[in-house]
């Protein structure tokens, strides 16, 4: 017992020298962005040494305690002092260890690579980290509850159909107060191999409330070159802001174009197969997906032996000095309704159905200055060209210009919408920052196979909206934030402009990983 005792004290003085050793480096000027980066790497490699380390010592002294339990419970007469324990030994209490897997925030592009591949565990919780649970062999899970609540003012109602564009079934905030999407998250490590997580969703509909289930998918880690293999049901990693949750986003709503064109954010169930390039000061990462395709802009492709989703994806970026660092991307999305038409509601009574493929690119841009604790800037933009080529059928219950009866299918048609946003967040002291997101969607100029003003008046009457958007949050802490936000948007036509106001929180308990780049 005295030698683990002494291996333990060896293990702790170790790394402290090791702590103070690594930014010796450094301490000649200010820490930068790289640095700290550096340090964070060489302390999530020291706290995966020393779990190792510790879970063998676990055993050892589990063992040994098993032993002198066994010794003191035999007869005392044959107890000898050569063979037996000293009583203090035989009441020493287990080690218990409470670790929850969770990455350090990344502060660069350059080592996002190594976060992707690797799950590494960190300090154990405190009060402001949240609830974990018990220990299943070497590895600790992880809960997070996140709670998203709102309050809106509009001058339009947010359940009319956005003019120009087939309804696609993109949320819209509720006026009034409201539940947003309140989050409940169960992630860990589940071997040397793999990590799973899952996320069930609260979600409100008028007076209704309902779980639904967002994620669950397992993914590799420490494959050899760079891969990367994920199943189950995932957001894609199209675009950049498509695979980040509700609370991670910088605005309460999605911009115009993911409404528009995804429905939201593309989430299906499939795999994933990735690559990232082994480049010492740079980020490449390859990927491809595959998805059943079972919502927007796919038809209900569920029970059906062929996926019809297939996704392509490209991200590349870097360090600009020792303060910035950006990102690029590029996307394609193969979308197929299949035998099944994607209807969608115009109104109460009459649907627009759809047969036939979508093709959507994305290109993204994110750049981020931090050039001092408690101040930063980001810039951040996508744009988007969907293109739908198939027939359209309209089940109507009055006419729509030269379509008098029930159902009325038209010419086949090719049709290109495109549309765009650009948004800036400034830190401009600590826990405040300041937004601004203009918005830009382009309907095009199809009849989607119909005649002349057919659609006149309807909501796929073409129209190009606009929306320009601010906000203004405060966080107390990682784990709360307030916001306010106001916007001018003209998505539901001509003299129809949404004045809108919304309050915000949202609040995380939990140990919660760290927010994708």
């Amino acid at each position: 017992m005295r030698k683990l005792t002494s291996l333990t004290h060896a293990l702790f003085a170790l790394g402290i020298i090791a702590c103070v050793a690594c930014p010796t480096a450094s301490f000649g000027q200010a820490a930068s962005a790289a640095d700290i980066a550096q340090l964070q790497e060489s302390l999530k490699a020291m706290r995966d040494a020393y779990e190792q380390r510790i879970n063998a010592l676990e055993q050892k002294i589990t063992t040994l305690q098993q032993q002198n339990t066994q010794v003191t419970s035999a007869p005392r007469a044959a107890a000898t002092p050569a063979s037996g324990a000293k009583a203090g030994a035989a009441t020493l209490p287990p080690v218990v260890l409470t670790t929850a897997p969770q990455a350090p925030a990344p502060t660069s592009v350059a080592h996002t690579s190594a976060q992707t591949t690797t799950a590494t565990p960190t300090a154990a919780p405190t009060m402001t980290r949240g609830v974990t649970l018990p220990k299943v062999g070497a590895f600790t899970p992880e809960i997070a509850l996140i709670l998203d609540g709102k309050y809106s003012a509009q001058s339009q109602n947010p359940e009319a159909l956005r003019r120009g564009f087939i309804p696609s079934g993109g949320e819209n905030v509720p006026r009034g107060f409201s539940l947003g999407e309140s989050e409940f998250a169960f992630a860990g490590t589940v071997d040397n191999l793999f990590r799973a997580e899952a996320r069930l969703v609260l979600g409100q509909d008028g007076t209704d409330f309902s779980v639904a289930l967002e994620e669950a998918f397992f993914e590799t880690i420490n494959l050899p070159a760079g891969l990367k293999v994920k199943g189950g049901k995932f957001f894609s990693n199209v675009g950049y802001l498509n695979n980040k949750h509700p609370h991670e986003w910088d605005f309460v709503d999605l911009p115009l174009a993911y409404k528009a064109f995804l429905g939201g954010q593309l989430n299906n169930t499939g795999g994933q197969l990735s690559w990232v390039a082994p480049l010492d000061n740079m980020y490449l990462r390859f990927g491809a997906e595959i998805g059943q395709g079972m919502q927007y802009p796919n038809s209900n492709n569920f029970n059906e032996n062929k996926p019809r989703l297939g996704t392509l994806f490209a991200k590349l970026g870097g360090d600009v000095g020792t303060t910035a660092s950006w990102q690029g991307g590029l996307s394609y999305i193969g979308a197929s309704t299949g035998g099944r038409p994607s209807v969608s509601s115009l109104n109460d009574t009459d649907t627009f159905d759809f047969s036939g493929n979508t093709n959507i690119l994305i290109a993204d841009f994110v750049y981020k200055w931090i050039p001092k604790a408690g101040q930063s800037f980001k810039l951040q933009g996508e744009a988007f060209w969907n293109t739908q080529k198939g027939t359209a059928t309209i089940n109507t219950a009055v006419p729509y210009g030269a379509c008098e009866s029930q159902s009325c299918t038209g010419n086949p048609y090719n049709n290109t919408q495109s549309g765009f946003y650009v948004q800036g967040i400034y830190q401009f002291m600590p826990n405040w920052r300041v937004g601004y997101r203009f918005d830009q969607l382009y309907g095009g100029n199809s009849n989607y196979g119909f005649g002349s003003g057919t659609f006149a008046g309807s909501a796929l009457e073409s129209w190009n909206p606009t929306r320009n958007t601010v906000m203004l949050d405060w966080a107390n802490s990682e784990n709360s934030m307030f916001r306010l936000q106001l916007a001018t948007d003209t998505s539901y036509g001509p003299g129809k402009t949404n004045n809108q106001v919304f309050l915000q929180y949202i609040m995380s308990l939990g140990a919660h990983g760290a927010h994708k780049f």
